[in-house]
């Protein structure tokens, strides 16, 4: 079949199915690049309500660079800020944990890693390190940052700074003073997150990167993928992985539906119901949030969410079967923001279980109020 050219106003693919589409570069994707995208009426979105929810966020949206909104799988808003585009990858920052943890969970269905198991095992030992309870760190306290290994994420005294300063980053982990046991105490820490990555590697033989291609980018269809290595070439497990949106999306879509995509098993179903439950609590601006394995998780929108410093966020409304992608320049974000928690009330007020007759004229004005929140 021919190729179908999506329709953009002021930078907004306009949902309706298609076959392939066009970046604002020029660039032509083709449907593997593109989900299925419909209109918002199509899926149970009413686009009056939504636009009525979006309306009056603009000003508020000023560091916002895309906004993406799935349904069933299906594209009913896509919208970037100039100059970025469907084809501009974004530094996810810390949502490099969550899809970590997916790589790790495919290590442990193929029975390489287990989640109870010792997690520094197979990685050398430290000379002087007398402190037992390292040894009994596991995987899963990797997962839900609870090694109970020092670590401060926030100045005056930044570890991750002096973790990139080091010339060893897994070194530096180990040796950073125990000040709990393993399972005790919850606090983030990119120095688990790295670790995680380290442990990944010794069981896979493969740096995390090239096992996420083999078994991971490559059945979603992602191939405009970056990740950056440590000094010793190790993928950086904290924060150092960069991603279009649309790539984003599907990741969000992989996890919303159990680990299945396009009729595939990529994840095992068990692995993405333990990833998305409460393990443990961080706390954080606004009160503590629930966090799963690299998930936080907000049990009162029944919203799942892996998040990025600066406001990257893949978020799973799950019992809607929404996915909304968020790439920003906030440097003020944090995991509870208030502009995120009034996007995904705007999207559950606008949502029913049925499908709805088309409303021209509002799905017009929803068109125009999602490219507002992007505009310069």
């Amino acid at each position: 079949m021919g190729m179908i050219e999506v329709p953009r106003v002021a930078g907004l693919v306009i949902a309706g199915a298609v076959l392939s589409a066009v970046s604002p570069s020029g660039e032509r994707y083709t449907s593997a690049d593109v989900p299925c995208s419909t209109t918002a009426e199509i899926q149970g979105i009413d686009s009056e309500i939504l636009g009525r929810g979006l309306r009056g966020l603009s000003t508020e949206t000023k560091s916002l660079h895309s906004l993406l909104i799935a349904r069933n799988g299906c594209l009913v808003i896509e919208v970037y800020r100039a100059p970025y585009g469907r084809d501009t990858r974004h530094a996810l920052n810390s949502i490099t944990k969550a899809v970590l943890s997916a790589l790790v969970g495919i290590a442990v269905h193929d029975g390489r890693l287990r989640e109870n198991a010792s997690a520094l095992s197979n990685l050398p030992t430290d000379a002087g390190d007398d402190d037992t309870r390292r040894a009994a760190i596991t995987i899963r306290d990797l997962l839900t940052m609870s090694s109970g290994i020092a670590w401060h994420q926030a100045p005056p005294e930044n570890t991750s700074d002096e973790m990139g300063r080091s010339e060893d980053w897994i070194r530096f982990i180990r040796t950073r003073p125990m000040v709990a046991a393993p399972s005790t105490v919850t606090n983030y820490s990119n120095g688990d997150a790295h670790l995680l990555s380290a442990v990944l590697q010794s069981a896979v033989n493969e740096t995390a990167f090239q096992f996420a291609r083999r078994r991971l980018f490559a059945p979603l269809g992602i191939d405009a993928v970056a990740w950056d290595s440590d000094p010793q070439g190790r993928s950086i497990g904290s924060a150092a992985l960069q991603m279009r949106p649309m790539d984003m999306l599907k990741f969000g879509v992989l996890y919303q539906r159990g680990g299945l995509f396009e009729g595939r098993r990529v994840l095992d179903d068990s692995w993405v119901a333990e990833s998305l439950s409460p393990h443990a609590s961080i706390p954080v601006k606004g009160g503590a949030v629930a966090y799963g394995y690299n998930w936080w998780l907000y049990p009162e929108r029944h919203v799942a969410e892996a998040w990025g410093g600066a406001g990257q966020r893949i978020a799973l409304i799950r019992d809607l079967n929404v996915v909304v992608v968020m790439t920003a320049d906030d440097p003020t974000d944090y995991p509870r923001s208030p502009l995120a928690a009034q996007i995904y009330d705007a999207v559950r007020a606008s949502v029913t279980f049925e499908r709805l007759r088309p409303n021209r004229s509002a799905a017009a004005a929803l068109e125009r109020t999602a490219a507002e929140l992007v505009r310069h």
